[in-house]
């Protein structure tokens, strides 16, 4: 028997053990020429993250859909694949090779977690780190207003101050700010909404419009011309939201998938470290090298 076909042999069985293992489970997919059981969108499902799980048990979701199709799609490529004699060549062996023990570097690690990392540990942990930095999940303070831009017109500077001063001597006479705005702001998005910026936290904005937008605190409040290096500003404060913090569970899933990773991460590095021992690697640069250029 050749080398190549040696090696196969592992493939080949862990294949037919597959297929018969399945022939029993409930077709989800078929084709003319493949079928898909449920046992392979299960295989396909393991190591996937919670979240894309849990997308594809809600209801009326295509995700599971589209994974049941693209295993059948990989299956007939992979079949023409052997059909046109892929398998026998060098280097398509030597690719299959790394990609099966990627896939059971993959499957190694996933049971390694699995036995030290639980759900309740994740949630648990979750909550802790919650109560001790609620600073990470307060929705910090946010002001709302108004605005009226004026831009400088080339080098005209003059005109453009003289027409934002007028328009701000309208304002403190009890124009409609919202009027003026859609009239002569040059910010057409807020312009059409009367000026309003919605609200906005700090370093949402330029640092000069900023700075007087949180220092003022009186709704209706109007600031003098500011400039930026947009241009000229006429502020008006609408209302401030103070800080607050988050309910858990609207940070829930993206804490618990952080600390998810990070316990993943610790079993991960625990396993691997020792074999990546240096006293135990001897790496040939110039072998490495030469192969790389080839």
């Amino acid at each position: 028997m050749k080398l190549s076909t040696l090696y196969l042999v592992p493939f080949f069985v862990t294949l037919v053990s597959s297929q018969s293992v399945c022939a029993a489970d409930e077709v989800v997919v078929t084709h003319a020429k493949v079928t898909v059981s449920s046992a392979d969108l299960q295989a396909d499902m393991a190591g996937r993250s919670p979240e894309l799980l849990k997308r594809m048990r809600e209801p009326d979701s295509p995700s599971a859909e589209r994974m049941a199709a693209d295993i059948m799609l990989r299956r007939l490529v992979a079949n023409k694949a052997r059909e046109e004699g892929l398998v026998t060549r060098k280097d398509i062996l030597d690719r299959l090779k790394l990609a099966e023990e990627r896939a059971l570097y993959e499957i190694y690690m996933e049971q390694a977690e699995s036995k030290t990392v639980s759900e309740s540990q994740i949630e648990a942990i979750a909550r802790d780190e919650y109560k001790a930095f609620p600073e990470k999940f307060t929705k910090p303070e946010e002001v709302r207003a108004r605005h009226i831009l004026f831009r400088a017109c080339g080098s005209d500077r003059t005109a453009s101050r003289a027409l934002a001063e007028s328009v701000l001597e309208k304002l403190r006479n009890g124009e409609s700010f919202e009027e003026l705005a859609q009239k002569y702001s040059d910010d057409p998005g807020s312009g059409r909404r009367g000026g309003d910026l919605g609200m906005k936290p700090k370093g949402a904005m330029v640092p000069e419009f900023e700075a007087v937008a949180f220092a003022m605190k009186k709704p209706g409040e109007l600031s003098g011309i500011v400039e930026t290096n947009f241009g000229l500003h006429i502020i008006r404060f609408e209302e401030r939201q103070a800080p607050v913090l988050r309910p858990f569970d609207e940070v829930k899933d993206a804490l618990m998938e952080s600390v998810r990773n990070r316990m993943r991460g610790e079993v991960r590095k625990k396993i691997a470290d020792p074999l990546r021992d240096p006293a135990a690697i001897k790496i040939d640069a110039d072998a490495v090298r030469r192969a790389v250029s080839k």
